[in-house]
């Protein structure tokens, strides 16, 4: 419940979500700094090449014009202003290579730099995903005979255009720890598909075929799409494959052959079969959507997340909460507080809060500039609530780059 006993409308203690998005917004802010430094010692050092190959070039054509202009010379001089204008030429150009050799260690520099602050804003939304669901989070799974055993991950989609993979270990005693077959999961599961018959005179025709004895090859489910591969074992590969979309009141499911050279549209009894068959199989592993663990892949929008700047993905993830913690300080009922409660049992309620000092002081770490991101969260200018603790962190003003950055 919200602060003033309102009922609140996620079902997760959201106070611990804001606490450790503040803390990842951080890190992400914190990887665009160095990011954003990098690039400006790697501009500078390119505006000093530019400007310093242009001076030497202006510098040699003057020596060049001002041998010149001194006419038609005798033999022995016109060999020492050849040598002049030689020399001149030669220092310019081993200065320009020494300072191609600096640009190039601070392009070589601000990569690794770079490389590894995507690196650590990474891991920063991996904790965060693996262990908060986060407002309008969809979660899918993936199931993948391997050996003996299943291996599982877990898909989480977000409304800001974030989609995220982990990695997902399936408990000991798990049904999906061994192989299983069709009537395993759902009995009496039959298509029709066509089939090469007749001894003499050859020709397709519809025929049924029950999946009972076939295992599970592979079975996925993300949002309304899903994929389900069976097989007569994991070395004899795939027999059936089965292409799902759930969007609709009645499923659509498109089938697939071995060679993958025929794709049909299954009728609406078969395909309301199938559709069973990974229902059921999605609620035997809803247990696992907890179990994710470990990041392995991460777009935004489609792209690769390492190729995104770190303040695009935390001004999209400050944007999914924005409103509810707004909407949970209003209700709060203590100033500079956000506060949710719990009913434990007859006439006793938990309450958990977060002061609005305490994330102030996480993000008052960044430099100014890096700040705004959290302004739609409206945590500045609320009065200081006496629960807040001491402040422990220095601000950036306190603190130099060289705290913050990593050195290069």
């Amino acid at each position: 419940m919200y602060g003033d006993s309102a009922p609140f409308p996620l079902g997760v203690d959201f106070v611990a979500t804001i606490r450790a998005l503040v803390k990842c917004g951080v890190s992400l802010m914190n990887a665009q700094h160095a990011i954003d430094c990098a690039r400006a010692r790697v501009t500078e050092a390119e505006e000093h090449m530019h400007g310093l190959s242009a001076d030497l070039r202006a510098m040699t054509d003057a020596v060049d014009a001002a041998l010149a202009a001194r006419g038609p010379l005798k033999l022995h001089v016109r060999e020492v202003a050849n040598r002049i204008g030689t020399m001149a030429r030669s220092a310019a150009a081993a200065e320009v290579r020494h300072a191609q050799v600096g640009l190039d260690a601070t392009l070589v520099r601000a990569d690794r730099t770079m490389g590894e602050a995507r690196k650590s804003a990474a891991v920063a939304c991996g904790e965060l995903l693996a262990h908060h669901d986060l407002p309008g989070a969809t979660a899918g799974f993936r199931l993948f005979a391997k050996e003996e055993t299943y291996g599982a991950e877990v898909v989480i989609g977000l409304p800001c255009g974030l989609r995220a993979t982990f990695e997902a270990t399936l408990p000991e005693g798990h049904a999906w720890r061994a192989l299983r077959r069709v009537r395993d999961v759902a009995e009496g599961v039959v298509v029709t598909l066509p089939r090469e018959v007749g001894w003499l005179r050859k020709r397709v025709e519809p025929v049924m075929v029950r999946l009972d004895s076939l295992i599970v090859l592979g079975a996925s489910l993300e949002g309304s799409r899903g994929a389900l591969l069976l097989g007569k074992s994991e070395r004899s590969g795939i027999a059936h494959a089965f292409d799902l979309d759930l969007s609709a009141a009645a499923p659509r499911v498109k089938w697939r052959n071995a060679e993958d050279t025929t794709v049909i549209d299954l009728g609406a009894q078969d395909a309301a079969g199938i559709a069973r068959l990974l229902r059921s199989i999605a609620q035997s592993t809803r247990d696992v959507l907890g179990a994710r663990r470990v990041m392995t892949e991460a777009t935004l929008e489609g792209r690769p997340l390492g190729e995104c700047d770190p303040a695009d993905t935390c001004a999209r993830i400050v944007g999914l909460v924005a409103a509810d913690v707004r909407e949970i300080a209003r209700r709060a009922g203590a100033p500079g507080e956000l506060v949710l409660r719990r009913n434990v049992d007859s006439g006793h309620r938990d309450e958990v809060f977060v002061t609005a000092a305490e994330l102030l002081e996480q993000i008052e770490t960044l430099p100014p500039s890096l700040r705004r991101v959290f302004g739609p969260l409206e945590l500045t200018g609320r009065p200081r609530s006496p629960r807040a603790p001491a402040r422990s962190l220095a601000t950036y003003e306190e603190i130099s780059a060289c705290e913050i950055l990593p050195q290069a």
